[in-house]
């Protein structure tokens, strides 16, 4: 593929993407959400990690423990 075709398939592919986009109900609120959490993933699995980890220490006890130990092979 030379690079004329190559640019070719890379505008094509764009267009596609861009009616994908503009076909979704509400593109431009998933834009913005998508590019702020491409930029800032923290922002989102932070949190959610430490929800998790309440949750299941809440649920499982001192078997979560014991299961955190195991997968990190300290046990």
């Amino acid at each position: 593929m030379n690079e004329r075709e190559f640019l070719k398939t890379l505008g094509e592919r764009s267009k596609e993407q861009e009616r994908i986009i503009k076909g979704m109900l509400l593109p431009k609120l998933f834009t913005e959400i998508s590019f702020w959490f491409g930029n800032h993933p923290w922002r989102i699995l932070i949190p959610l990690a430490i929800i998790l980890t309440l949750i299941l220490h809440g649920v499982l006890g001192k078997r979560y423990d014991e299961l955190i130990l195991k997968i990190f092979g300290k046990l």
